[in-house]
């Protein structure tokens, strides 16, 4: 606890530690030193203060003796996998992450979760390795979404990965840079569906003229295409995106043209087979091995499924000013699913 005079207007105030731990100021309102003294005893701010370290003292002393300390890491991270799950967190997430920390328990050699420290943790994400500045982040945050889910079971006392900070300082340029994604050209779009067998080629067009990632083109439902609008909930960020077919800049009708294409499988699904690859983060990669082998046979270079989205809000973009169309960025966001303006201007190409 402290007293504190104001040099501007005299008057005192007293900071003193609060039972959360965080620090608080109070103004007295007296210019008198005496006065304020007087104030601090009858408030019993000093036996507050002593109180609350006799309680954070009790919690350490509690978690201390609650902590498992023999707890096996992998053990922690099944238990923390089926955790997320129930939570609804992203599939593909969930699996990235695990992958990742089963990775750092082999590296480092971590049996127990008791094993890990701030050292060793840093030594893995600020690895000499020559991986980019995004990879590490993503080491972090796996991390730290294990220690999370275990200090709230008390399974460890304190998060060792708080300690611990991605350092580029001795990153190359490279490095740190983050790929930039390129849109297809029209020439590029009109090659591949020329080419492309079933299912790629309807991805391609409805990817062109919505915006929507593959995962969501695969698990797309009969029920998501009304009288007018396609309507889709995405899965990354569980927004829903209402797309009307007739709109020009969505295609003027080729949605309802490629829906007569569909071949009837399923009473749920369009495309069946691949909403089952899509539902399984093992074998989700599957995608983009198979797109990655058809962009070769196109002799496309450097391009991903995901460049078809930004070929989508570039080209709207552009066609919203040559048309004077009646949109705004914020229109061509939520198209495609974007809470903010900001993250559509990423996808803007010039």
């Amino acid at each position: 606890m402290k007293l504190i005079q104001s040099e501007k207007t005299g008057i005192y105030s007293v900071k003193f530690k609060t039972q959360s731990g965080k620090y608080r100021t109070e103004s007295l309102g007296t210019s008198s030193k005496r006065e304020a003294v007087m104030l601090v005893k009858e408030a019993n701010i000093e036996e507050q203060e002593t109180l609350a370290k006799i309680n954070a003292l009790r919690r350490d002393v509690f978690l201390s003796m609650t902590a498992d300390t023999k707890i096996l890491f992998q053990d922690c991270i099944n238990e923390w996998y089926e955790y997320s799950k129930v939570r609804a967190r992203s599939g593909n997430t969930i699996y990235t992450q695990s992958g990742l920390l089963t990775t750092f328990a082999a590296i480092a050699g971590i049996k127990k979760l008791s094993d890990v420290t701030p050292k060793g943790i840093s030594n893995w994400v600020n690895s000499k390795e020559g991986i980019n500045l995004n990879s590490r982040r993503q080491r972090l945050a796996a991390i730290r979404s294990l220690f999370a889910y275990a200090v709230a079971n008390s399974y460890v006392t304190k998060d060792p990965s708080m300690e611990v900070a991605v350092d580029a300082s001795k990153l190359s340029h490279k490095q740190k840079e983050t790929k930039v994604r390129q849109p297809f050209t029209k020439t590029e779009y009109n090659k591949m569906i020329k080419h492309a067998p079933y299912f790629m080629k309807q991805a391609i067009v409805i990817g062109w003229w919505t915006g929507l990632r593959i995962v969501d083109i695969s698990k797309l439902e009969w029920d998501s295409w009304g009288d007018n609008n396609l309507t889709v909930w995405t899965e990354k960020q569980d927004k829903r995106v209402h797309l009307p077919y007739d709109n020009p800049l969505i295609g003027g009708g080729v949605l309802r043209d490629t829906l007569q294409e569909v071949e009837f499988q399923d009473k749920k699904y369009l495309f069946p087979e691949w909403a089952e690859l899509s539902d399984d983060p093992k074998r989700r990669s599957r995608f983009s091995v198979y797109f990655k082998r058809f962009m070769n046979r196109m002799e496309i270079e450097d391009k991903s499924f995901h460049c078809i989205r930004h070929s989508f809000v570039t080209r709207v973009s552009k066609e919203v000013g040559q048309l004077d169309y009646d949109s705004t960025l914020q229109k061509i966001a939520g198209w495609v699913g974007h809470s903010s303006t900001q993250t559509t201007k990423g996808y803007l190409h010039v």
